[in-house]
């Protein structure tokens, strides 16, 4: 029989091996931090769900973020979804367990939320059912897993996996995971607790040429952060633009509009059309909080820059189909995706030029 010296000097033994098998998984570590930053920096929420210790490591993290980890800084959203009783008992008893977290997700989460899912096996039900609601409603997810990574590695955008084989330890590396997390954050908002999607004060610096735009791409996607890219004339900037583009930024972590010229305006619209000159379109859309980049083009449809570019998400509002998309074989092809986005009823820049000369 070992002695209680002896036990812990193996609990601690392997602990300190479950640690330093962390090493690895250090890219996915801030890949995954970086997503929960990006997202808290345009004003989404982070959600959390998990299963007994993990339920508990879900309510730590929110609450440290939500207070504070150590530096000083706003208070930032954060759910941890396993805390209502009320909430967990009447949606077990009416619809099952397995439904307890996708219920509160379908609820409360937003497009371009992150919720953080997790399981020392991978494979706990109710927070496969939560990750599949998540993506649902165009949040972004995360697993903190253990052991393989089980079902979830495979369902969710970014996977942390410890891999050692005793739950204790696995747990144990989840907190400091999420401690990780939280360092991270603090030092993100801690100098600067109001700084906007666009790095600077000057918001013309996110106005580029298409070399610029595709360098800025290309060191975001090496980053593990996900480009969305949409675009149009914005000719005369109204409520409809506003929740198009905040709509597209909460896609992912960068957003890239693309920018009709003058001359490209005047073929399509029409004599007398723009009504702004470019220098004005770009420098209005670049004063948005959730535009990052701007980039003008000088062809009727953006396909060139789009093939320079290649997003990961490729966005267009109205009665579009994905397949009429300029651009949109290009993103598939290199594994993106192409979405079509719903405009507000009422809005248009046509309809404005109307009422106004009427």
């Amino acid at each position: 029989m070992q002695t209680p010296m002896q036990c812990f000097i193996q609990h601690l033994e392997r602990h300190l091996n479950a640690v330093a098998s962390l090493r690895c998984e250090l890219p996915a570590v801030i890949a995954s931090a970086d997503l929960i930053v990006a997202a808290l920096r345009r004003g989404n929420r982070i959600l959390l769900c998990g299963n007994g210790g993990s339920a508990a490591d879900a309510q730590h993290i929110a609450a440290e973020l939500v207070g504070r980890f150590v530096a000083e800084r706003i208070g930032l959203p954060a759910i941890a979804l396993s805390t209502d009783t009320s909430i967990l008992t009447a949606v077990g008893n009416d619809y099952g367990f397995d439904h307890v977290f996708a219920r509160q997700v379908e609820a409360l989460a937003r497009p371009g939320d992150v919720l953080v899912g997790i399981s020392t096996s991978g494979n706990s039900e109710n927070v496969i059912a939560a990750v599949c609601a998540a993506a649902r409603r165009g949040c972004r997810t995360v697993g903190l897993l253990g052991r393989d990574g089980g079902k979830l590695a495979a369902l969710v955008e970014r996977a942390v996996v410890v891999g050692a084989d005793q739950t204790a330890h696995i747990q144990e590396c989840h907190i400091m995971i999420g401690h990780m997390w939280c360092a991270h954050v603090d030092a993100s908002f801690a100098t600067d607790p109001a700084a906007p999607a666009v790095p600077g004060a000057d918001s013309t610096a996110a106005i580029c040429g298409e070399a610029e735009a595709v360098a800025r791409v290309r060191a975001a996607r090496a980053a593990g952060l996900r480009v969305v890219m949409t675009n149009g004339c914005f000719d005369i900037l109204h409520p409809g633009h506003i929740a198009y583009l905040e709509q597209a930024r909460g896609l992912g972590d960068r957003l890239l509009v693309a920018v009709n010229d003058d001359d490209s305006v005047c073929r399509l619209k029409g004599p007398g059309r723009p009504v702004n000159s470019l220098p004005y379109r770009l420098r209005m859309l670049a004063a948005l909080g959730c535009v990052d980049w701007v980039a003008p083009f000088s062809e009727d449809t953006p396909e060139r820059l789009i093939g320079a570019l290649l997003p990961d998400v490729l966005v267009k509002g109205g009665d579009y189909r994905p397949d009429q998309i300029a651009g949109a074989d290009c993103v598939r092809r290199a594994g993106g995706e192409v979405r079509v986005l719903g405009f507000i009823d009422g809005f248009s820049t046509t309809g404005l030029i109307e009422r106004i000369r009427a």
